[in-house]
């Protein structure tokens, strides 16, 4: 079974679309969660400068607890961004170890992988004053993962 290590280099990977408008947030969340009250390490593949000799695949899986995903209208025209999505939710794919936190910034398709996954919709003007708070907050939760359920004394229902 695949153990988490516990520590890491950054509290988050940044998985997006990087162009527009979905740039602009990702620009704002980076400056809002690492600077005061928060002081997360957030890692964005453009900003990382070892990233020639690491591949995103590695910051994603060994350098970073969890991936922030931000989900827009012009997402899924990255495909780049649907790559490192799919490899972070393969390290996880029932979700147990909360390591994908999705950011909706538009009303926007979600994947069907990722919607039993709590989202924080930045598009919904009501709740969005709580983004910063909830997002660090469950950037936080996240370094203690769901434990692992004993399955030994489960019956096997499988033929």
């Amino acid at each position: 079974m695949h153990k988490m290590r516990a520590e890491f280099d950054y509290d988050a990977f940044v998985i997006c679309n990087p162009d527009g408008e979905d740039l602009e947030f990702v620009n704002s969340l980076v400056d809002t969660m690492q600077a005061s009250p928060y002081h997360l390490k957030i890692c964005v593949p453009w900003r990382v400068t070892d990233r020639y000799y690491c591949s995103d695949e590695h910051y994603i899986q060994q350098r970073s607890r969890s991936c922030i995903v931000v989900l827009s209208n012009n997402f899924n025209k990255s495909k780049e961004a649907i790559s490192q999505l799919q490899f972070a939710h393969s390290l996880s794919p029932a979700g147990k170890e909360r390591r994908i936190l999705p950011i909706c910034l538009d009303e926007c398709e979600v994947p069907g992988y990722l919607q039993q996954v709590s989202k924080v919709d930045f598009y919904n003007t009501k709740t969005r004053m709580w983004l910063w708070e909830r997002l660090y907050l469950s950037l936080k939760s996240s370094a203690n993962p769901v434990p692992d359920v004993n399955l030994k004394n489960l019956p096997d229902v499988v033929q």
